[in-house]
């Protein structure tokens, strides 16, 4: 597990902070190396508290939000974590006080906030990514983008394959239909328990599908996460992702963007 992080804003010799140059500010944050952030600040993509800057040797004190290209930027170097979330806490992106957040399995080493990827209810266990990359969790979060989740679903009563059926074709809620890739029955299990491959349904929003149907969750674990799975992974642990895991991320919010596009310019011609 990584070493904790902390903000560093350094201090003059009377004791008041004389904050940290913007171009490492944006260096720390991951964004860029600080000749490239040097170059970033003076075409004016730069902005501290709602101002532009453009001006070099300018400085960030503790307390101000700067953006890049109208995204605010972390100060931490980005983080991406994997967690196997255990029953009885919760991953929520709203805010406030929570009881059991997720967040108390990662505080002995983070301090700060690492927001998850999606809300996952106390009930739900499985994968969960965290991270404060907040373009790549916005990207994501996004129910138009798409990568896959694979979920173990135990049910109160027996499925027939007609409802496993109906959850491919479809089901609609209110005005949205919502369909999953696939849905069986789980070798060596009964027919209470079903595997489903879905694209970005939510733990939750998978649970209100099957309950559409008269299918009464008994629990429901995420398995496969974006290509990431549980190996090595024990119930309430959680991992630093690879350099490697962490690029595949970044192509898959990437391509989720690039679709998103087209389909925007298609439906203004």
């Amino acid at each position: 597990m990584s070493k904790k992080i902390k903000k560093s804003f350094p201090k003059g010799e009377t004791g008041a902070p004389v904050g940290i140059r913007l171009n490492k500010f944006l260096s720390n944050a991951g964004l860029c190396s600080r000749r490239e952030a040097d170059q970033l600040i003076a075409t004016g993509l730069v902005q501290i508290n709602g101002k532009v800057v453009t001006k070099m040797g300018i400085r960030v004190q503790r307390g101000d939000q700067v953006r890049y290209d109208d995204q605010k930027v972390n100060n931490s170097p980005p983080i991406y974590l994997l967690l196997n979330k255990p029953k009885g806490f919760v991953a929520t992106t709203q805010s406030g006080k929570i009881k059991k957040s997720v967040q108390e399995l990662i505080r002995g080493t983070y301090s700060e906030i690492i927001p998850s990827i999606g809300d996952m209810g106390r009930a739900m266990t499985g994968l969960l990514l965290m991270t404060n990359d907040e373009t790549i969790r916005k990207k994501m979060a996004d129910s138009r983008s798409r990568y896959s989740s694979l979920y173990h679903v135990i049910l109160e009563q027996d499925v027939k394959t007609k409802d496993l059926n109906v959850l491919i074709k479809g089901v609609r809620i209110q005005d949205m239909v919502y369909k999953v890739k696939s849905a069986a029955y789980i070798q060596g299990g009964s027919k209470k328990e079903i595997g489903i491959e879905a694209s970005n349904l939510s733990p939750g929003l998978l649970q209100k599908i099957l309950e559409q149907r008269s299918m009464n969750v008994l629990s429901m674990d995420r398995v496969l996460l974006a290509g990431l799975t549980k190996k090595n992974l024990p119930r309430g642990r959680w991992r630093s992702l690879t350099e490697l895991e962490i690029k595949f991320l970044k192509m898959i919010s990437s391509e989720s963007d690039a679709k998103l596009t087209q389909r925007e310019k298609g439906s203004k011609l």
